[in-house]
């Protein structure tokens, strides 16, 4: 079975909220590679603010949906989030404020639980 890999990501800033999107090559919802984690890290230039907001799967459901905030070194569940799938596109709209900041550079991840992420795939962009 090949491990399914992400090939694409976007991120788009609102005025509330963060919309992100994954290309995944691959089938995630295969009960074998339980469990996995999406996420993105959002970087808002040279000095932050960092934010790593995503979701994680385990047994056929979403477990958490977080946002962390490196400044504060607080995570921020997000439970209202409905990461949805369309192909092999995976979005979410996660809830912000004025923290996140508006622009920047992002690292998108797929992760899989193992040592040491030997099977993790990133995606790099701005926003």
């Amino acid at each position: 079975m090949a491990v399914p890999k992400l090939t694409g990501a976007t991120v788009t800033r609102r005025d509330d909220a963060v919309v992100l999107t994954w290309d995944v090559d691959g089938d995630l919802e295969d009960p074998a590679l339980s469990p996995w984690l999406l996420s993105v890290m959002l970087v808002g230039g040279e000095n932050g603010p960092i934010h790593q907001v995503g979701f994680r799967f385990r047994d056929g459901k979403v477990e958490e949906r977080f946002i962390f905030d490196f400044v504060e070194t607080m995570n921020y569940y997000t439970p209202q989030v409905e990461p949805q799938r369309t192909g092999k596109k995976w979005s979410a709209v996660f809830p912000v404020d004025e923290k996140v900041s508006a622009s920047g550079s992002f690292t998108a991840a797929l992760s899989f639980d193992e040592p040491d992420n030997a099977n993790e795939t990133n995606v790099e962009g701005t926003f």
